[in-house]
């Protein structure tokens, strides 16, 4: 679940601020009785991690690979890792990681790295690409240390976006072409973030899953790509290594 989407989340999560939990069980390894009666205070995302802020436990949810959630609305025949009844209203987390957090937030994450956060800081992100001039777009596009919140949808539209084969690596970028993939990833959070609240995410995807170039008509390529082996949608003529 990419960072976007947990944005959402934190959204659809306010009703319950302020309520407390009137029961929480699931197979996470969590002390389920401590977090019974506490109030849910808030909701916070960084990146592709969410969290929430009870009176006295933080917990942060990664959703990896296929991991939901669902609102008074269970998955059939799928037992939750955690689930949380706010009187008749219950939340479920499904295939997902939960920890829980003892250290304040701010000491935990710096905002400027999440490409949601109103503190995202491009120029910190170009000078961490700088140092990395052997390194693919693919790779470092996923990097949350860099741009926490980009996933494989983000990653392969952005590429398109910029006409950058996937393979190309920092070194070959221009001062401004390695600028605008930084912007880029940003301002695509954010697209995707409006796309997705509308419900027409997928039908504004260029390359991401399509058979043909949108630009040329020609077959798209799919395969894996770079050192972390995630799977690229590209166009060999408009993305030319």
């Amino acid at each position: 679940m990419e960072g976007p989407s947990l944005v959402i989340a934190t959204e659809e999560f306010e009703p319950y601020f302020g309520l407390k939990v009137n029961e929480a069980t699931g197979t996470a390894k969590l002390p389920f009785s401590k977090i019974k009666n506490q109030k849910l205070l808030g909701a916070r995302s960084w990146g592709k991690h969410f969290i929430l802020i009870f009176e006295k436990t933080t917990l942060r949810i990664h959703f990896l690979m296929f991991g939901s959630y669902r609102i008074s609305n269970p998955r059939v025949n799928r037992i939750p890792k955690m689930e949380l009844r706010f009187g008749k209203d219950r939340l479920y987390f499904y295939s997902c990681a939960i920890k829980i957090l003892e250290e304040p937030l701010d000491e935990l994450y710096d905002w400027s790295l999440d490409t949601m956060s109103d503190e995202w800081s491009t120029p910190k992100a170009v000078a961490k690409l700088k140092k990395r001039p052997e390194d693919m777009v693919c790779d470092v596009l996923m990097d949350q240390e860099v741009f926490s919140g980009v996933g494989n949808i983000i990653k392969n539209e952005v590429q398109f976006r910029q006409r950058l084969h996937p393979e190309t690596k920092i070194e070959d970028l221009t001062p401004k072409a390695l600028r605008a993939l930084v912007k880029d990833a940003r301002d695509y959070s954010l697209q995707f973030y409006k796309w997705k609240k509308a419900n027409v995410l997928k039908r504004n995807w260029l390359i991401f899953r399509k058979k043909k170039c949108p630009e040329c008509g020609k077959p798209v390529t799919k395969r894996q790509t770079g050192k972390l082996k995630r799977v690229s949608f590209y166009c060999t003529r408009e993305q030319k290594k």
